[in-house]
């Protein structure tokens, strides 16, 4: 037998190994999963390098919980953070935004069979100031209307005609992270009148001005022509 049949002999062998299943049954899940249950998991939205110390170390100071917050890398980049108390981890997502050195923190909620290599994020919750409204639509359906373009609603400040503020509307939405960040959009009012509403968003770092999408610089955007001064010589 030559060695390329050896060779191709001992591939098939390791294939049939490899393709063998491994139960996994190990005896203290139930503490594991009552030790995750009240975690999020969250990763630094950026193409650079995080100093993951710092990043960490900011986070503690910022959200002030002591011993009941631990922050475990699970690799990849991700973040487990585990708390002590609902009210805490409702806190922490309910106050998000979070940076760190302009990188957007996205989170989402621990569920069994996370793992690295399945982690997407898909969402990240803004408040966004709706501007150019007349007084007269500062209404909850006209909160319906504008949240159905830009993501899903998942709060409203005080109606603003009803407080100590009335240049804008505040929403709290779910921007979707594969499509860029609207700046303004045309509107019409039930009369037929057309005018042009403009969305500020609260707290946001990490934006590209060339595509409008969160994660990546200007330079790294794949949108993006060098300059002729740093375009490659022919």
């Amino acid at each position: 037998m030559d060695s390329e049949v050896i060779e191709r002999v001992q591939s098939i062998s390791l294939t049939e190994v490899e393709g063998k299943t491994i139960a996994l049954n190990p005896s203290r899940r139930t503490q594991t999963l009552d030790d995750c249950s009240l975690s999020l998991v969250g990763r630094f939205l950026t193409t650079r390098d995080v100093n993951h110390r710092a990043a960490k170390n900011l986070l503690r100071s910022a959200w002030k919980l002591g011993n009941d917050l631990r922050i475990v890398d699970v690799g990849e980049g991700l973040y487990l953070f585990r708390f002590k108390l609902e009210s805490q981890l409702q806190w922490v997502q309910d106050s998000s935004p979070w940076s760190f050195d302009n990188h957007l923190l996205v989170m989402r909620r621990w569920k069994i069979g996370i793992a690295a290599h399945n982690m997407v994020f898909t969402h990240v919750p803004l408040w966004v100031q709706v501007w150019g409204l007349p007084f007269d639509l500062m209404t909850e359906e006209t909160f319906r209307d504008i949240r159905s373009e830009l993501g899903t609603m998942l709060m409203v400040k005080s109606k603003p005609i009803e407080s100590d503020q009335a240049r804008f509307l505040q929403i709290r939405i779910n921007i979707p992270l594969n499509q860029p960040l609207r700046r303004e959009s045309p509107v019409t009012n039930p009369e037929g009148d057309r005018f042009a509403v403009a969305f500020k968003y609260e707290r946001l770092v990490g934006l590209c001005y060339t595509c409008r999408h969160l994660g990546h610089e200007k330079k790294n955007c794949t949108l993006h022509d060098p300059s002729p001064e740093q375009q490659p010589n022919p």
